[in-house]
């Protein structure tokens, strides 16, 4: 019941860092120094959202995860898998030692979107940060291993199926599978941010 000339479209705000190539570059080598292997390494952030009904009852099932096939892939092609959870997710995951060169939790790393500017590849499944992330117009795959249930429960206004901008995986293999193949379905995003 608002007219038009009442709203003013502004956007999200959190998104104008991306338009600020300096700072992102003073973010980056913020990092680099402080994180050397981020530099001298491709990047994957695996960001999901969480499961569960709201911040009390959040969780993520790492079961999901197959550690030893995404160690073997980073050891194979050169990558660091740097885990962000949802900050309403406590329980961390537990990396054993024997991976811990190649995959990494940043979780408690405050900034997401610090952490986008220097990735090369995002995984993700249903959180926001897709929005921000194909601003860098760089591959986004989507780890959905719950597609179906996720979406009848949590009542989504869009598909992801009809608006993902990026290839779908509903198994690790899948997942695995598109990042040796570099099969991002990189044409997606780029109807995505024309959109």
């Amino acid at each position: 019941g608002i007219s038009a000339d009442k709203i003013l479209p502004y956007g999200l705000p959190r998104l104008d860092n991306y338009l600020d190539k300096n700072r992102m570059q003073e973010i980056k080598e913020k990092l680099y120094n402080t994180y050397s292997y981020l530099k001298e390494n491709k990047i994957i952030i695996f960001a999901p959202t969480f499961r569960g009904r709201g911040q009390e009852k959040a969780y993520y099932p790492y079961e999901v995860l197959d550690l030893n096939k995404i160690y073997e892939l980073c050891k194979k092609q050169g990558y660091i898998f740097i885990i962000k959870m949802h900050p309403f997710v406590r329980k961390q995951i537990i990396i054993p030692e024997e991976f811990q060169d190649r995959i990494i939790d940043f979780s408690g790393y405050s900034d997401i979107n610090d952490l986008l500017y220097v990735a090369d590849i995002l995984i993700t499944d249903y959180s926001s940060n897709i929005y921000d992330f194909s601003l860098l117009k760089k591959p986004i795959l989507f780890y959905t291993f719950d597609l179906d249930r996720y979406q009848l429960i949590n009542k989504v206004h869009r598909s992801l199926r009809e608006y993902a901008p990026g290839k779908i995986c509903m198994n690790i293999d899948e997942l695995i599978n598109a990042i040796e193949n570099q099969d991002f379905e990189i044409e997606k995003l780029e109807k995505f941010v024309q959109e």
